[in-house]
């Protein structure tokens, strides 16, 4: 059982409908605007140091991070769904 089905069936005992609800919106993709947000948040705790915003920071380091966050992303919901 994944981790996510086991949540579900947890916290909404014997309700099959908001269950199966439950893991369908555990499991969908993610929007760009949650990765871009995750992204901010990882660069924001990575450079708090810095003197640079997410916002002044230039486009590339702001992909590198992004794609990094697709990937933080993809090996969680991998986790968490694998039987």
């Amino acid at each position: 059982m994944s981790i996510i089905s086991s949540k579900a069936e947890h916290v909404y005992k014997g309700n099959a409908l908001m269950q199966e609800a439950y893991i369908a919106g555990a499991s969908r993709p993610p929007t760009d605007e949650e990765i871009e947000a995750g992204a901010k948040a990882l660069y924001d705790a990575l450079n708090s140091v810095c003197f640079f915003s997410w916002e002044s920071a230039d486009r590339a380091s702001r992909a590198d991070y992004i794609d990094a966050m697709r990937l933080a992303l993809k090996a969680i919901q991998g986790k968490a769904t694998e039987e």
